[in-house]
């Protein structure tokens, strides 16, 4: 029953993103790496390595060296997202990958009967969502302009299975990064400007999605997240707070709170999340949970490579 939940939150926006309109694809909603989900999405304007292509392409620009990150979440049952980044010098600027995919197995098919309230079983189904970035980002983007702020640009393939059906779409994602001080950083971003999703007569949007953060530096070792995430279609907006602080050197507490879940539906504890970092010369190991009552406890995954 937990996956059936799932699988109709994913398919139809659901009351997990509750809202006015109806989008495809929303497995783009979810946090992708483990740092974001630790900081409950709070990380557009904190963003420093390959795993920016998904938060917001104008981060890119602050990744150091070439990396490479893989990260892992199993979520309900069978129910699997697994992730890939990677970025590295590329001519005045910084060139990023990224593959986000998603995976649903043994989802209950229910048929119709002329006999009023059963719905026979009618075996089962398995859905996956795939999503492929091309990411590019530049320093001072307009240097005539606005100084130290950062910009860069997602293309983006989204595919869709659904049973026997599916979809794609293209997409374009556009974010800026601005260091407004030594200790503040402000982020604006955009996801999501595309096609439409067509399953079989059916079309929908993509999950437009409009991003404002700021991340401020208190005393070195802890960084303080706010972010304000707003999903046009869906009617539906979602403020984060976040904060993470170096307990000692190479290892990070985070924790955070995203606004505007169901809490009567999901539990009192879903919008919390909290994580930890590991970073050992140039290897790094991220670490989140997040609870979302009935629908289980979700563990995320990932670790990144410096070369």
């Amino acid at each position: 029953m937990k996956k059936v939940l799932f699988s109709l939150l994913i398919f139809s926006g659901g009351n997990l993103f509750a809202g006015e309109g109806t989008t495809a694809a929303n497995f783009l909603k979810f946090s992708q790496s483990a740092r974001e989900a630790a900081l409950a999405g709070a990380y557009s304007a904190l963003a420093d390595d390959s795993n920016a292509v998904f938060s917001n392409p104008g981060a890119l620009a602050n990744v150091e060296k070439t990396e490479i990150g893989l990260g892992f979440t199993s979520y309900i049952q069978d129910s699997k997202m697994g992730l890939v980044s990677y970025a590295r010098d590329f001519k005045d600027g910084k060139l990023g990958m990224g593959l986000s995919l998603l995976s649903i197995t043994g989802i209950e098919k229910r048929g119709l009967s002329d006999t009023p309230g059963i719905i026979p079983d009618s075996g089962n189904f398995s859905s996956s969502d795939m999503a492929f970035f091309l990411s590019y980002a530049k320093k001072n983007v307009f240097p005539n302009m606005v100084d130290n702020l950062n910009g860069g640009i997602n293309l983006k393939y989204i595919s869709s299975k659904i049973d026997i059906y599916s979809a794609s779409a293209l997409a374009v994602d556009i974010g800026f990064i601005y260091k407004y001080s030594d200790k503040t950083n402000l982020a604006f971003s955009v996801f999501n400007l595309g096609t439409k999703m067509k399953y079989d007569q059916d079309s929908d949007n993509l999950p437009l999605n409009i991003k404002a953060g700021m991340a401020y530096k208190w005393k070195e070792k802890t960084n303080f997240l706010a972010e304000v995430s707003e999903y046009i279609y869906d009617e539906k907006l979602y403020p984060s707070i976040a904060a993470e602080h170096q307990i000692r050197e190479g290892f990070v507490l985070r924790a955070g709170y995203k606004f505007g879940y169901d809490t009567s539906n999901l539990g009192s504890l879903v919008g919390l999340s909290a994580g930890f970092g590991i970073r050992v010369s140039d290897i790094g190991f991220n670490y989140a949970y997040i609870p979302f009552g009935d629908l289980g406890n979700v563990h995320r995954f990932d670790f990144q490579m410096k070369f």
